[in-house]
């Protein structure tokens, strides 16, 4: 029994990461079982729990007759997620008050997406409210595509992470929020943009966006 609930935390968490940062597949896409079974050597059992796990953290969404779909993305979908991230964030912010605990400089060879989550998850413990960590890690894990356009969308994006991360290092509690939501505000400008992008279509400009 031991070895069973192993394997299938390996399974889930193997498809997680996959589907988060390595396929190409595009919203509205179906998720191919058999394929999911081969590329990580389990059966279709342990691979349909993970995706109906999936399916729960709204990852991926399930339809009768057609299998397990990657979410399809409206910009209205995609501001109002935006939205509520900025107002967990904020109020992390605000619950932690004015400290530090912070470490200044991001963990080192995982990327400017993790490094931006990890700040992320840093701050949302800081609020000392779990429900709030909960909340912020599956904000974070439904806008990691979305991240991922984000970075061909903003030449600054690591500039901003990195901002973030001294502000809410030195203990600045409202210059902290105040860049909370004036880097929401830039990605919400940018939905449009973003959501295109994460369907496959160009944008005339995508890397001048408005200010």
């Amino acid at each position: 029994m031991i070895d069973r609930l192993g394997t299938g935390e390996r399974v889930y968490l193997s498809i997680k990461t996959y589907l988060l940062s390595e396929s190409a597949l595009r919203p509205g896409e179906r998720i191919d079982v058999p394929d999911l079974s081969r590329r990580f050597g389990a059966s279709a059992t342990p691979v349909r729990a993970a995706l109906h796990r999936l399916v729960g953290e709204r990852l991926l969404t399930a339809l009768q007759g057609e299998g397990f779909l990657v979410p399809r993305l409206t910009e209205p979908d995609l501001s109002d997620l935006y939205q509520w991230n900025a107002a967990l964030l904020v109020n992390a912010a605000r619950s932690a008050g004015g400290e530090p605990a912070m470490p200044p400089e991001p963990p080192t060879g995982d990327g400017p997406i993790a490094a931006l989550e990890d700040l992320f998850a840093r701050l949302a413990v800081r609020s000392g409210n779990v429900e709030v960590e909960w909340a912020v890690a599956g904000a974070s894990d439904r806008l990691h595509r979305p991240r991922c356009a984000e970075l061909t969308l903003i030449p600054e994006f690591e500039d901003e992470a990195l901002e973030l991360r001294r502000l809410a290092a030195s203990g600045a509690s409202g210059g902290l929020r105040q860049a909370i939501v004036a880097y929401h505000r830039r990605r919400l400008r940018l939905v449009p943009a973003i959501v295109r992008s994460l369907h496959g279509l160009s944008d005339r400009d995508p890397r001048r966006p408005a200010e």
